[in-house]
């Protein structure tokens, strides 16, 4: 019997170590930051819709609504020191025709694209005002994904693009943007 007694302290102080230390994981889980891109859509009468992607670097794509043709913007998530001092940086712009409005003071982009003229950019910005149309066919690619936002908002909604830092409990509760069908259902 004296054999058993050191063996049942034994276990548990290895399941009091266990305990404590998931306690301690979980708590370092839910304290986590991870920095995000969100995208926000505030609907009359309802509320925001909100989705969000972890990549950095992602792709604004609409026809211009004179030019008929499609426009790109190339954007980065920046980090800084504290949450509320990232940025999105404006990297590149292209479009298949020149027109009114189109930037052409600026360096050509380091990497021109067949069929595009491009201008390197390199603007901050704290976010991004957009208003999106079916017309338009607005759209945000990122990793290898193409969220048609067009078809998820209603005609003339304002999407705001900013960069966020998400905890544990965030990434819950809020959707990946390519996750989400893009006739706005849930």
């Amino acid at each position: 019997m004296t054999n058993k007694q050191p063996s049942n302290s034994c276990w548990l102080s290895t399941g009091a170590a266990f305990i404590v230390a998931l306690v301690f994981f979980m708590l370092w889980m839910g304290l986590m930051l991870q920095s995000v891109v969100e995208v926000r859509v505030a609907v009359e009468g309802d509320d925001d819709k909100v989705c969000y992607f972890a990549d950095s670097d992602f792709q604004l794509r609409w026809i211009h609504s004179v030019e008929k043709q499609w426009w790109e913007e190339q954007y980065q998530r920046l980090d800084k020191t504290s949450t509320e001092d990232a940025t999105l940086l404006l990297t590149t712009t292209y479009f298949e025709a020149f027109g009114a409005g189109t930037p052409s003071t600026e360096p050509l982009a380091p990497i021109q694209k067949p069929g595009y003229l491009g201008y390197q950019i390199n603007e901050e910005l704290p976010n991004l005002n957009w208003v999106v149309s079916r017309l338009t066919k607005g759209e945000i690619d990122y990793g290898g994904h193409r969220f048609l936002i067009h078809q998820w908002v209603p005609d003339y909604s304002e999407v705001v693009i900013m960069p966020k830092m998400y905890g544990l409990i965030d990434r819950f509760k809020k959707d990946f943007c390519h996750e989400l069908p893009s006739d706005g259902s849930r």
